[in-house]
């Protein structure tokens, strides 16, 4: 059926105006985002006849197998791949794959058993709807973890199994398709499905790589525009799944899985900051109508008759996915589950949340979608719809009163004190502002004292709570740890402003910020802390391997230990004076502040013992790197100062990079 341009911009409208309601709702009523979307799915399905809704256009089976496949899902995967932390990705990799690959296949062939066994579906579609609801979508999840500062590793390690895993369950179906395609039998099928998911796996993952690495290129030679910079990464995304599939037969959700994951090792792009921002808002926006859609699409598709009719194999798919989440949760994660720098496994109570964090989603549902069209045939889809709305449902709501019950919701004291003590510090920071007001005109109307009386009256019943937990909850090991949790804020926030500023380079922030990340992530759950490197990891561990001496060091290495030391020497010097500040106005006791500061005080002296080193062995490397980080601060400065011309339109765009080049080649 043809539909008219108005139909699908009414259609499009009433998905949006759909997300935005329900996104409000899921605010106010503290429920799950999916769980809103797909009521709200399911109100359109009941309405759109007689409101005369044209929502066949964007919903029909012809229409929608390409949208999903080549639109809603690349765009997904892409946004949660570019926006992974590469350190944490790094360091959990093995339990991630394990979990992503060997938990992918339990998933598969535990529901596949059940439902050939116990249900009229053959083999074949036994294993097709395995395959499909073996994609997690832990987003629930993720954000109650965040709530609760769980450790980095652990959120890492939903995360990633989430990423990979869809791009294995999607390969997988691909292949399985293809395989029943071939009317082979099962061995036959077991060696070529193999051999076709190595070579999709392989061609997708070069493809994604080579093609990141061409748009790392470009954008380090073209001109900083933001609209440019945003249309090449929606090519990257979006050509790199085409491209994979079309051209390389291969997988196209892997192509743009590695594309993703290729940028985000380079995170700071190569672009400027605001260019850096627009890209980030917009692939995140991209992202949540994306998923908005798929699950406005669960609602919509809900036939209650063949819902109905399929109720009982819907069931025991149900109980095949818990049994396999449940042998993922306490049988695979307790042996693979060591996080990075933790000596334990993860604990009881965490397992519980990934096991009931096992929701199905976005991904089953496009897969399940897209399998309409190819076997024509809907039992997949109404079964999935019901796995999906019921686990979204059921997990989804009880993920809350669950965390209650472990006594995982409840406020630590150093959250409370953590949050006081920035309360502090803003209300310090306002009183100081009001302070030249004082003899101003304001001051005739006696606004700028009535404040400044508030304000003070604020900050005593603050600093009387403050002292209450401290002297009452907190003892000095408290104390010590929330010390060197500020301490380790303030030095990455430092960084950032010289990274800013252009005086640092992107790969000597990320590096000095992952490290200064694993020492609070150590503070904060209480595990062993990592020495502190001063080098990128894959090059400080080269370095103690070899033991090899400074001298023997290659140039861009020698710039690099310059480099961070000379960004730690500056850091370290903002800490310790924001350590005697905090000791005047807070009355930390001595002994706490003295332990803190010594740690800062030695990598100070580490630093300028680094420094003078390479400057006396390599003065002619020392003096390049300083005219360089001099040469970028001050073309950072005077972008900075051009751009407050652009904004108030005194001057356009061009006549800013005319100006910029013409002070660029006084530099040279």
């Amino acid at each position: 059926m043809n539909y008219s341009g108005s139909e699908i911009l009414i259609a499009i409208l009433v998905f949006l105006s759909a997300a935005v309601i329900s996104k409000a709702a899921a605010v106010r009523l503290r429920i799950p985002f999916p769980i809103v979307l797909m009521l709200a799915g399911l109100v359109l399905h009941s309405s759109q006849e007689v409101l005369a809704l044209p929502l066949n256009a964007l919903t029909s089976e012809e229409f929608f197998h390409d949208i999903i496949l080549m639109l809603l899902l690349p765009t997904i995967v892409f946004e949660t791949a570019y926006n992974m932390d590469i350190s944490k990705l790094s360091a959990n990799r093995l339990a991630i794959f394990v979990l992503a690959v060997p938990g992918v296949l339990i998933s598969t062939l535990v529901v596949a058993a059940l439902v050939y066994l116990f249900t009229p579906l053959n083999w074949q579609f036994a294993l097709l709807l395995g395959a499909v609801l073996s994609a997690t979508d832990p987003s629930a999840v993720i954000s109650v973890f965040r709530q609760l500062g769980a450790p980095k590793d652990l959120i890492m390690l939903i995360e990633g199994e989430s990423l990979f895993n869809d791009a294995t369950a999607i390969t997988l179906t691909k292949i399985l398709v293809l395989s029943f395609a071939a009317a082979q039998g099962f061995l036959p099928m077991l060696y070529n499905g193999s051999s076709l998911f190595l070579i999709s796996l392989c061609g997708g993952s070069l493809c994604g790589w080579i093609l990141a690495r061409l748009l790392l290129q470009l954008f380090n030679k073209i001109p900083d525009d933001p609209f440019l910079e945003i249309s090449l990464s929606l090519l990257l995304a979006f050509g790199s799944y085409l491209f994979a599939e079309k051209l390389l037969d291969a997988s196209g959700i892997i192509a743009v899985t590695v594309a993703g994951i290729t940028l985000a090792t380079r995170s700071p792009l190569p672009i400027s900051r605001k260019s850096q921002q627009y890209l980030n808002h917009l692939w995140s926006y991209l992202s949540f109508m994306a998923m908005a859609c798929i699950f406005l699409m669960v609602g919509l598709w809900m036939d209650l008759t063949l819902l109905w009719q399929n109720a009982g194999v819907s069931l025991i798919v149900l109980g095949a996915l818990w049994l396999s989440r449940a042998l993922t949760a306490y049988a695979l994660l307790p042996q693979i589950g060591r996080l990075q720098h933790q000596a334990k496994v993860v604990c009881i109570e965490y397992r519980h949340i990934v096991f009931v964090g096992g929701m199905r989603g976005a991904v089953t549902m496009a897969l399940a979608m897209g399998l309409v069209t190819l076997t024509e045939d809907q039992t997949i889809l109404s079964v999935t719809v019901n796995v999906v709305f019921l686990t979204t449902l059921l997990q989804g709501l009880l993920i809350s009163p669950l965390v209650s019950y472990l006594g995982l919701k409840a406020r630590d004291v150093n959250d409370s004190i953590a949050c006081t003590e920035l309360t502090l510090s803003a209300l310090r920071h306002s009183r100081k502002v009001l302070q030249p007001l004082f003899n101003s005109t304001f001051a005739n109307t006696g606004a700028p004292q009535e404040f400044s009386i508030k304000l003070t009256l604020l900050i005593e019943s603050q600093e009387k709570q403050l002292k209450h937990w401290v002297s009452t909850e907190v003892g000095p090991v408290g104390l010590w740890h929330r010390l060197m949790l500020r301490c380790a804020s303030i030095e990455i926030g430092h960084l950032y402003r010289l990274f800013d500023q252009g005086l640092i380079r992107t790969v000597v922030f990320e590096a000095l910020k992952n490290s200064l990340d694993e020492q609070m992530e150590a503070v904060r759950h209480q595990y062993q802390r990592p020495a502190f490197a001063q080098l990128p990891g894959q090059l400080s561990g080269f370095y103690q391997r070899r033991k090899s001496k400074l001298t023997a060091a290659t140039q861009t290495q020698i710039e690099l230990e310059y480099e961070m030391a000379w960004a730690r020497l500056f850091s370290c010097n903002t800490v310790l004076d924001a350590l005697k500040t905090w000791s005047e106005e807070e009355n930390i006791p001595a002994p706490v502040v003295a332990g803190v500061a010594k740690i800062w005080q030695g990598w100070l002296m580490s630093c300028e013992a680094k420094i003078a080193l390479i400057e006396e062995k390599h003065p002619v490397i020392s003096a390049g790197v300083q005219r360089r980080l001099l040469k970028n601060y001050l073309m950072t400065a005077q972008s900075e100062y051009l751009q407050q011309y652009v904004q108030q339109y005194l001057i356009t765009e061009a006549d800013a990079e005319h100006i910029k080049a013409l002070l660029k080649s006084l530099q040279t």
